[in-house]
């Protein structure tokens, strides 16, 4: 299993894109990534958290990407197909090219207030940060084949960890992308990246956020009900395996 393959393995349950059939989905992030796009997420769109009102929706959001793509690598005097991230400390024999799938890992990182009660039942406005996860996957011409998986989060600052609890699936409406939520899709365990050291005041592509740990809270049938780690620079032998870099800011209010 190639490294990108076993991240996708790590984050949902094991899925083969390149064993699927093809299908082109039109799709740019610079063009289909706005306000309408999240508008069914908490903080952005008009929807509850928690079922708390959202009292200050987030205008701006930070933009960070972690892009795969296939490359070989030398492996005992052979040289191996694998996918490797772009800031990968593996060195890849780029003598020999190939044009082969790519991905980009999003996380789209806000902020916004809500209405919660405490337990001597009043009513405060509390700050949250939210995250958005999605993936796009490219072929070998560059056009988008698959987006998919999509998480809601929200981060922990206390646990200094990005909480993901929420499935989403890519819908289309009037020609418009957008990530829909479903009850049915609600998931009390899912999935711990950390940690959340997310820059301070992010400036350019050098500010970068290293996911090191995904926890997989779901049960499975390696551990029962115990929670699966996976320590992501030992299992890649590769410090950079699942490094974000920042690359802008998404307006939120068009």
């Amino acid at each position: 299993m190639s490294s990108f393959s076993k991240i996708l393995f790590i984050i949902i349950t094991a899925i083969s894109f390149t064993g699927c059939l093809e299908h082109r989905i039109i799709f740019d992030f610079t063009k289909d990534v706005n306000q309408n796009f999240f508008q069914q997420i908490p903080g952005i769109g008009d929807t509850t958290f928690t079922k708390f009102p959202v009292t200050k929706r987030a205008t701006t959001a930070e933009v960070y990407v972690s892009s795969f793509r296939e490359r070989f690598i030398e492996n005992d005097n052979l040289l191996e197909y694998t996918e490797l991230n772009d800031a990968s400390k593996i060195p890849a024999a780029d003598y020999w090219s190939v044009i082969g799938y790519s991905q980009d890992l999003y996380l789209i990182k806000y902020q916004f207030t809500y209405t919660s009660i405490t337990k001597k039942g009043k009513q405060i406005e509390a700050p949250a940060e939210g995250v958005v996860f999605f993936s796009l996957k490219h072929n070998g011409k560059g056009y988008t084949t698959g987006i998919t998986p999509c998480y809601f989060g929200i981060i922990d600052r206390d646990e200094n960890l990005i909480g993901f609890d929420t499935q989403l699936t890519l819908e289309k409406s009037n020609g418009k992308y957008f990530l829909e939520q479903h009850p049915n899709k609600k998931n009390k365990n899912g999935l711990l990246f950390m940690p959340a050291n997310f820059p301070l005041d992010p400036k350019g592509n050098n500010d970068t956020l290293n996911i090191k740990k995904i926890v997989k809270l779901n049960p499975n049938k390696v551990g029962g009900y115990k929670p699966l780690v996976f320590d992501i620079p030992q299992i890649f032998n590769d410090a950079n395996a699942l490094l974000f870099h920042y690359v802008g800011n998404i307006n939120l209010t068009r």
